[in-house]
């Protein structure tokens, strides 16, 4: 790696990362992460895209974020607090310069703590009346609606401080190198024993650099929302992708084959920073943004960074245990071993049937984090009527809240005795089948 300066895209090596070398390419506003030495030659090319390629609109809940902060009162709470911040005499911008300021000094060294208050100083953050002056903004104009204003005065100046925050605790666990040294590995395995079906095509050439596009460009921007936005388009793309490789052949993408194929585009687009990426949304983003379409897919990238991270290891113990060649079974069990899915039964009382949903989970995710995914999964209108059981031995136990099923799972294997999860409403009376410890 050069000692100078990028031009483009930086080219970092999978050989041991100091954090200074690490930091200084996470850092920059305008740079990505990505390591070349584990990007597929023929689908990239050494420049950047001369166009942004156009996929989809955003989601919806998306769309509405963004119409409310262009449009009507959204466009007045941003346009006078770029005005009142720019005006370093008023309350508002001596706040935002005192909070900036005391947070670049602080000692404190966890990104995730430095997040929340971030989070909680945005979220706190008001025009007061004698700043208003006529400015259409109502008393408790807030976050979801000004939030993206208060990325651009609060995100943007301390992004460098919070990403040398997470450079130096990822360096330290070892997160980032065992995040490229799996990498480099899964680069050399085929796709199939990453758990993609055979009978799937994986995307290719100019469709796998338009998704490496949106990822490179997920690290370039600040605010955590357009991360999402850069994130749910690249999911859109690889969608689309594999929707027009397969066409004709009867091939349906389902929630299995989802998680080991954006597994492979994250080893084909070699982005390192993934696991610090995910945080940053996680830590920044509004939770209205996370009980739907953008909660599961950031979820999804978190579960795919999870795998990864644990691919070599699991991959060289089923060889040892079945032989080499069988690789990992992303769809079948060990993505459970590595706690990154989450198999859950769903009763269709209208049908009279069970169906059967594979989640990505985070590790450690509580059983209210579980039920949001599952909730929009499912598209249930009347959560707050629903709730996930334990099942062993054909009896059910309602989890609480805080409770973390992968570990509730865990606890029963250890036993020997066989766990599921359902999701049902909680009134609803279910004669579940008893099951054995193999099964």
């Amino acid at each position: 790696m050069s000692t100078g300066r990028l031009s483009k895209k930086p080219v970092i090596s999978t050989s041991r990362l100091s954090k200074n070398r690490l930091y200084r390419h996470v850092r920059g506003p305008k740079t990505g992460f990505i390591d070349r030495s584990v990007v597929q030659k023929p689908a990239m090319s050494t420049g950047r895209l001369s166009k942004k390629p156009v996929i989809s609109t955003a989601p919806p809940r998306l769309q509405a974020l963004r119409s409310r902060e262009l449009n009507g009162t959204g466009a007045s709470i941003r346009a006078y607090a770029l005005h009142l911040s720019a005006d370093k005499s008023t309350t508002f911008a001596q706040n935002i310069d005192n909070f900036i300021a005391c947070t670049c000094e602080s000692r404190e060294t966890s990104p995730q703590v430095v997040m929340r208050n971030m989070r909680q100083f945005m979220s706190g953050m008001k025009i007061l009346p004698g700043e208003a002056r006529g400015a259409r903004v109502r008393e408790g104009s807030g976050e979801r609606e000004g939030q993206g204003v208060m990325h651009k005065l609060v995100v943007r100046p301390l992004r460098e401080h919070l990403y040398q925050l997470f450079v130096d605790e990822y360096t330290r666990s070892g997160a980032i190198q065992l995040l490229a040294d799996n990498m480099r590995y899964a680069r050399t395995k085929p796709a199939h024993e990453l758990g993609i079906r055979p009978e799937i095509l994986a995307p290719s050439g100019a469709a796998l650099e338009t998704i490496c596009y949106y990822l490179t460009r997920l690290q370039e921007v600040d605010s955590p929302l357009e991360k999402l936005e850069n994130l749910l388009t690249c999911i859109s793309a690889i969608f689309n992708s594999v929707k027009s490789c397969n066409q004709g052949r009867g091939i349906a993408l389902g929630a299995d084959d989802f998680l080991p194929l954006f597994v492979w585009v994250l080893v084909q687009s070699g982005m390192m920073a993934a696991e610090i990426e995910a945080e940053y949304m996680w830590g920044l983003l509004h939770p209205s943004l996370l009980s739907g379409e953008g909660g599961y897919y950031l979820t999804t990238l978190s579960s795919a960074v999870h795998v990864l991270k644990n691919f070599r290891a699991c991959s060289e113990e089923q060889s040892r245990v079945h032989g080499s060649g069988t690789g990992v079974d992303v769809r079948v069990g060990l993505l459970a071993d590595f706690r990154s899915v989450l198999k859950i039964v769903v009763p269709d009382e209208v049908h009279g049937s069970i169906i059967t949903k594979t989640l990505p989970v985070r590790p450690n995710m509580t059983t209210r984090d579980v039920c949001k995914i599952i909730a929009h999964k499912v598209r249930i209108t009347n959560p707050q009527d629903y709730g996930l059981f334990k099942l062993v031995d054909g009896e059910e136990t309602l989890l609480n809240d805080g409770e973390c099923p992968q570990d509730i799972k865990g606890i029963v294997s250890q036993v020997g005795k066989h766990c599921m999860f359902a999701y049902k409403r909680i009134d609803a009376k279910i004669a579940w089948p008893t099951t054995s410890s193999s099964s």
